[in-house]
Order: C-alpha cells, then structure tokens, then sequence
C-alpha cells in the first residue's frame, strides 16, 4: 500500500499547481483538452511556457477553444506556436485514435507527460465503432490504444480515474473500497441490454484507469504512471444522468465529508501529477487532492491489471501498426 501524503502545501488550484515553474520546452498532450478540466489544465500548462497538444473529437470546438486561447496575446493570449490543436481524436472510434497517435509519433521527439483526461460517465447503453461497450471503450480502451502507440516517446502517463471505482451499486449507494466489484472482462462486449446500469459501467472504467495505470509502469520501465480523482466536479459529465439521478446523488453528497468543487480545483491533481518532478512522483499511485490516497483493493489487483493490459492489447493489435 502507497503511503499517504499529508503535505499541506499541496496545490489548491491547477495554476498553482505550476505557480513558478518553467515548463518551456516541454511537450503535454492533454485529452478531452478544450472542456472541462482538460480545458483548465491546458491553461495552466500554458502559462508556465510549455507546449500542449490538444485533443478532442468535435472538430469546431476544439478550433474554437485554440483560436479562444490564441487570439490576442497582449491579453493573455498564448504564442501559437506552444498550442497544437491540429488533429482531432475520437476515443470511441480505434481508427481515430491510431491515425491521431501516428501524427504525434511522426511530428514529436518526447511527450512529457501523456493526460489521459477525457472521458463519459453513466452513459445510455451504447457501443463505440469497435462494438465495445461505450464507457470502457471510451474510457479505458481508447486511452489503451493511443497510451501504446505512444509509449517508447512518452516519459508518464497521468490517468483520470474516479473514486466512482469504488462504488458498490448505483449512487447514492455505498463507496467501499474493500468490496469495490473488480473488473470485469467479459461485460465489456457481452452487454445485457435490457439491464444496462450506466454507473456499473462506469465503475468498472474507472477502475479500469487505475489498473492501467499500474500495469503501464510494469511493461515500459522508463514510464512514470498515476491516476487522479478529481474531486466532485462542476461540469457537464453528469449530462447523462437523470433528474431524479442527480437529486438522489446530491442529498447523499450532502452528508458526505466532500465538497462540490470548481473545475479549477478539479484539475489541481492531474496538473500538479503531470508536473511533478521526477522523485517525487509515487509510480502507479493513486492521486486525490493533489496527494497520494488509497485506492480499492481491486485497484490493487495486479494479475487484474495484467488480464485487462493483455486485453486490450489483444483487441487493439490491428490498429497499433
């Protein structure tokens, strides 16, 4: 078990989490970068001078967010020159993700730290174009793929997890870190449809995020892995849940020892993770509130890791040429 971090001086926002760095001449490629805390981060990578590729899948809102962050840098405009936002990427689809991860392979020497930050939650039963149910496609297999591709040029990986891994049931249920469902293989195509529960997916896709993480750090040596929990985040992921979803989960949020957070808060952790200097980053730990925490022993797994990299190296393979 990692030991964890009670540093009080850890960062409160994601600009903080660079206040005083220079990052010039370093490389970030950040997922889902032009909403959310992909949108914050970015930023704050930015304004410490380094580079940022930016990777999204809605091809006028990814040019919107880089013209927003270029246009006029006598006020607070960034050079062009430090933001790529030249490609798209669709993480549901196996196609985009490869051509997406053979365009930075050809155009970059190093990536200095990998944000896998995208992703869904609770979904609508859907599948992705691979015919992967759509969360741990989206979530886990697709950040597989271009994590892969781009392993030998990437120094560390920096996974967006949840504390939603240790859910038992459907929220407000319990988080448990001791009876957290592990993962599960099979459910990632053999999909009950008619008992389709979005949190269950989403569950196991975060989870997923920890696992791989770890097992990264495994089989590339020169890797520097985490995953991060975010907090309880104000942006429009929980787009898909329900009136009465949302109103149950925030009575329980009431009576719990988290706060609502700013998306400037949220992306605290995964920028002062990507950021962090080398000795100081705990391999394979498992962030929240900018310190090392403790994760559900099915996070712990390792032959689970393991079975679930093999995995989705498997079902990649044809797209990792």
């Amino acid at each position: 078990m990692n030991e964890i971090n009670k540093n009080s001086e850890t960062p409160g926002t994601a600009f903080e989490a660079v206040q005083g760095m220079d990052l010039s001449g370093k490389v970030y490629l950040v997922t889902g970068a032009y909403s959310g805390l992909g949108a914050v981060t970015t930023r704050a990578l930015l304004t410490a001078g380094a580079k940022v590729i930016v990777a999204g899948r809605n091809h006028k809102s990814q040019s919107d967010f880089v013209n927003e962050l270029t246009a006029n840098r006598s006020n607070h405009g960034f050079n062009t020159r430090l933001v790529d936002g030249s490609h798209i990427l669709d993480l549901a689809s196996l196609a985009s993700v490869r051509d997406f991860a053979h365009y930075v392979s050809t155009n970059y020497d190093q990536i200095d730290c990998l944000i896998n930050n995208a992703g869904v939650m609770n979904t609508p039963y859907g599948v992705t174009k691979d015919g992967f149910e759509i969360q741990m496609g989206t979530n886990v297999i697709g950040h597989f793929l271009l994590a892969k591709i781009l392993a030998d040029i990437t120094k560390r990986q920096v996974w967006l997890s949840s504390a939603g891994h240790t859910l038992v049931g459907t929220p407000p249920g319990n988080h448990n870190n001791a009876s957290a469902p592990r993962i599960n293989l099979s459910a990632i195509t053999e999909v009950d449809t008619n008992a389709y529960d979005g949190w269950k997916r989403y569950q196991q896709s975060k989870l997923g995020d920890i696992l791989l993480a770890k097992q990264f750090a495994v089989e590339y040596p020169h890797l520097q892995t985490c995953a991060v929990h975010p907090g309880v985040v104000r942006t429009n992921l929980a787009r898909h849940s329900s009136i009465w979803q949302i109103l149950k989960y925030l009575v329980s949020f009431m009576f719990s020892s988290e706060r609502l957070t700013t998306p400037d808060e949220g992306a605290r952790t995964q920028t002062y993770c990507a950021v962090m200097p080398e000795e100081e980053l705990v391999n394979g730990g498992y962030y929240a509130d900018a310190a090392v925490s403790e994760e559900a022993e099915a996070a712990r797994n390792m032959d689970d890791a393991k079975k679930l990299y093999d995995y989705c190296n498997e079902v990649t393979q044809p797209f990792q040429e």
